[in-house]
């Protein structure tokens, strides 16, 4: 500007001289414009104002004062000036990336070294001012009405400095995050560290996204107080004014937020940006998704439930193995993506682990299957090692040891041998891969040393047999000796039995021959042993024909004397036993079969005198109770009844009722005999009433348990019966029973409860004949009358149908309640309801077909659809498209329309 004003002062004077004269003299008179002429005007009349003017700034105008101007020559020459909040130099110094926590006590460091330097130097110093000024006179004093003006001045002054500070600070914090377009680097800082783990969520950062967000937005508030709340100077120089203050006490510099919000929008969007480095890296540990989701631990879980081998679960082993090295080796541990280092190192060892637990886990059950495997062969070794030093205390122990140690030596130890070699390829993996606990490795060495101590077992078992053969061999020679000994003394014994003919002594010999019979059957067994240990040494078997032979002499007598006691318990029981013991069939029956077996007894014994004695005397004492039968089979009789007795008194001419303590015995003692030919009608007529009697219960039982199947039809709310086959088989077969029984002489005790039964019976057959009928119209038409349109069509077949159904519904709901035969019969006007109901359904009935007629007269295409498919059509009126599935009947050719 001072080069141009001279370059102008310059040309003006070279104008000057270089004019013509004549050309001033001729040169008309411009007219100057209106300010000009205002120039022009001397002297200015508005020059007193403006000294009066110039006066009054002089005296009131503060930011002229000296004491100002030194307190803003203070800011702009001293450190002031250049002082930000946050010194974003020395991260732009910085080589390395930086921690966000790390650059966050830095930030905050900075800024109490900020705020100090102005609390301390920087008030102090304006302090140092204005007290100087106070004593030059040019600071007004505490009763000078300027006071308070200047020092809101001074406040203001001070507001601006640090206004100005916090935009700077603010400017250069955002220039430090955000490169300014004008710079050269690609970030003014080194970095920020970001730490990438493995939760159970998946990947994550720390600090994440809203950490960077949250530190890094909040040094704009933080800047913004630290420049805030520093005391106004006149509370550092008037202390006890201060008090009395009406103004703030405190400078509080005014950063508009629009301005604020701007830089943090400005952060985040970058933040936002910068982010994706983070992100897209993350994307590319994708591949080992099995690890991070734990779906691996999964598929191990699953592999572990499986059945597998040994080899499988190497296989899987080296796989997780293999994972693990790649994670360890390959993978970087440290990247930089835009203004972030990445550290992968905890993801990593993260990836690394949940890897190496799924191989432990493996590498576990392998342990385990290998010490199962380990602790099999041992057993087996064991067993081996057993049987082959054990001691043998019969010969069948001997041959078993025998055989189990030839079969251990020719197929158990060469597959113990192949087990062994599968078990050290086993344990070589194992010990590569995992370090084995004291137990398994002595477990191990156990295993392994058992297939040198077994000659050693074998040998001495070869010595044992050697021993234990000659010495059995003796024990059986002697056996047999002693054995036949008792075979002899057994055929003595049975010889005995042909003295033996007191009939008294009965059971006694019933016992010594049931002891004969079970001692031969233990011989029977005796020699099958002496056989099996005469196979083992490889001698010829003996066969003691005398054993079969003593015992086939001893069944005669053996049968005698069970056929004698058992006649003779149920004697006592038949004659002296209660009459409600007592069962003439039975009785008969068994007195035949003793009479029958005795015979043959007697027969037997020919050659044997006592045994004949004692048979023929047995024979004698069934035939005279044989003889009593005829007062059993009349007066045992169960089918005799109070009416019978009475008649029995009659004939006998005496009252005779028997009770409980009456038996044979004393029924014999009141000689009877002679009224057995009457008293025998009597009791067949008893028999046959009480079979009688006993068909009628049992036909009221079966019908005790019989119910009807109703269940419910469709949606209609109401039910009806199923399954009635054999329900009606039932009552055909007692029917035709009923009337056969009811035309029996012998029914005349029970004609009243026949009768009553009969009519039981075939109320229930009409119930049933009507029920189905009505059933299978009612289900016929129920549909149809559903139909709004059939109803409205056939009004007065609907109102009946109404009726009809709701004493369908009626009935239905009663035989619900009780679904019993019996109880169904019993309801109240059933079969009149029912048949009421039949005669109303054939009136429908036959007014729907005079309906239908009149509908196939109107339109004879009709004829050739059913009545239900006709009803099909009638019921949907307002739906024409109904008629489409029915047009080929009706139409030849036509297959189906399109309405329109």
């Amino acid at each position: 500007m001072k080069e141009d004003y001279l370059l102008s002062v310059k040309k003006a004077i070279v104008d000057f001289v270089l004019r013509d004269p004549h050309e001033a003299q001729e040169e008309p008179k411009e007219e100057s414009l209106p300010h000009r002429q205002e120039i022009a005007v001397l002297p200015k009349p508005w020059h007193s104002s403006f000294v009066l003017a110039q006066r009054n700034m002089e005296k009131n105008l503060h930011a002229i004062n000296p004491a100002m101007a030194q307190v803003l020559s203070m800011w702009h020459k001293n450190v002031f000036k250049r002082l930000r909040i946050i010194d974003c130099d020395e991260f732009r110094e910085r080589t390395d990336a930086i921690e966000l926590s790390t650059f966050h006590s830095i930030c905050k460091r900075h800024m109490d070294s900020a705020r100090e330097q102005l609390a301390k130097k920087w008030i102090s110093d304006i302090q140092t001012i204005f007290y100087q000024g106070h004593k030059r006179g040019i600071v007004p004093s505490q009763d000078d009405p300027k006071f308070r003006s200047f020092f809101n001045t001074v406040a203001t002054l001070m507001t601006q400095c640090l206004q100005d500070m916090a935009l700077f600070s603010i400017d250069d914090y955002t220039n430090l995050l955000i490169t300014p377009p004008e710079s050269i680097k690609s970030y003014e800082h080194s970095g920020f560290v970001v730490n990438m783990f493995l939760s159970d969520e998946g990947i994550k950062f720390e600090p994440s996204l809203n950490d960077f967000e949250t530190v890094f937005l909040s040094m704009y508030d933080l800047i913004i107080a630290k420049c805030s709340n520093l005391p106004r100077i006149e509370a550092k120089l008037f202390s006890d004014r201060a008090a009395n203050q009406s103004d703030g006490q405190s400078l509080i510099p005014v950063i508009l937020p629009s301005i604020l919000e701007s830089h943090k929008e400005r952060v985040r969007e970058m933040l936002e940006a910068e982010f994706e480095g983070p992100t897209e890296h993350a994307s590319t540990f994708e591949q080992y998704n099995v690890l991070i989701t734990k779906q691996a631990d999964a598929d191990v879980e699953d592999f572990l439930n499986g059945e597998h081998s040994f080899n499988d679960y190497i296989q899987e082993v080296r796989k997780y193995k293999a994972k693990i090295e790649e994670i360890t080796y390959t993978l970087e541990k440290v990247v930089r993506r835009g203004m972030f280092e990445i550290h992968c190192n905890d993801l990593i060892r993260s990836l690394a682990k949940r890897a190496e637990v799924c191989m432990n886990r493996l590498l576990e059950r392998m342990v385990k299957v290998h010490r199962d495997l380990g602790e099999e062969l041992i057993g087996q070794f064991e067993r081996i090692a057993e049987q082959a030093v054990r001691t043998p205390m019969s010969t069948a122990e001997l041959m078993e040891i025998i055989a189990f140690i030839t079969k251990s030596k020719t197929q158990t130890i060469p597959d113990l041998e192949k087990r062994l070699v599968q078990a050290k390829d086993e344990l070589l993996f194992l010990l590569d891969n995992i370090e084995l606990p004291p137990a398994d490795l002595r477990l191990n060495t156990s295993m392994f040393s058992w297939i040198e101590r077994m000659p050693a077992a074998f040998d001495e078992h070869a010595t044992i047999v050697k021993e234990k053969t000659e010495q059995f061999k003796d024990a059986l020679t002697l056996k047999r000796e002693r054995f036949v000994e008792e075979l002899d003394n057994y055929a003595k014994q049975v010889e005995e039995l042909q003295e033996m003919g007191n009939i008294k002594e009965l059971p006694r010999y019933h016992k010594k021959a049931q002891h004969l019979e079970q001692k031969l059957t233990q011989a029977a067994d005796r020699i099958e042993q002496f056989n099996v240990e005469e196979e083992s040494f490889k001698w010829d078997t003996t066969s003691y024909p005398i054993r079969q032979q003593t015992l086939n002499q001893l069944q005669p007598y053996l049968k005698l004397y069970e056929t004698g006691v058992e006649f003779t318990n149920k004697l006592v029981d038949w004659t002296e036993g209660p009459r409600s013991k007592v069962t003439p069939d039975q009785v008969e029956q068994d007195v035949g079969n003793y009479e029958r077996q005795l015979f043959k007894l007697e027969r037997q014994f020919n050659n044997s005198p006592q045994p004949r004695k004692m048979a023929n005397r047995l024979r004698v004492q069934v035939g005279e109770f044989k003889e009593k039968m005829p007062l059993v089979q009349t007066l045992f009789n169960p089918g005799l009844r109070d009416r019978h007795w009475e008649q029995i008194s009659a004939i006998i001419g005496r009252p005779f009722k028997p009770d409980d303590d009456t038996n044979l015995n004393k029924i014999i003692e009141m000689d009877l005999i002679q009224f057995i030919p009457k008293l025998e009608q009597i009791s067949e007529a008893a028999s046959k009433e009480f079979s009688l009697e006993k068909a009628l219960e049992k036909m009221k039982k079966d019908w005790q348990s019989i119910e009807f199947s109703i269940i419910p039809y469709r949606e209609t709310g109401t039910y009806v019966i199923s399954a009635v086959d054999d329900i009606q088989l039932l009552l055909d077969d007692h029917i035709v029973k009923t009337q056969t029984m009811k035309g029996s002489p012998y029914i005349g005790p029970f004609q009243k409860e026949i009768l009553d039964w009969e009519r039981t019976m075939t109320m229930m057959q009409d119930i049933l004949d009507v029920w189905l009928t009505v059933q299978k119209n009612w289900l016929y038409l129920e549909p149809i009358f559903s139909s709004p349109d059939i109803m409205a069509q056939m009004p007065e077949e609907g109102r009946r149908f109404a009726s009809v159904d709701k004493t369908w519904r009626e009935l239905m709901k009663q035989c619900l309640e009780d679904k019993h035969a019996l109880t169904i019969v019993k309801i109240d006007k059933m079969l009149e309801k029912l048949r009421k109901c039949d005669a109303s359904l054939e009136l429908i009935l036959k007014g729907l077909n005079a309906y239908l007629e009149k509908k196939r007269l109107f339109f004879a295409r009709f004829f050739f659809l059913s009545n239900e498919e006709l009803l099909e059509i009638l019921s949907e009126t307002k739906d024409p498209t109904r008629v489409q599935p029915h047009l080929r009947k009706c139409f030849e050719g036509v297959d189906k329309v399109q309405f329109t």
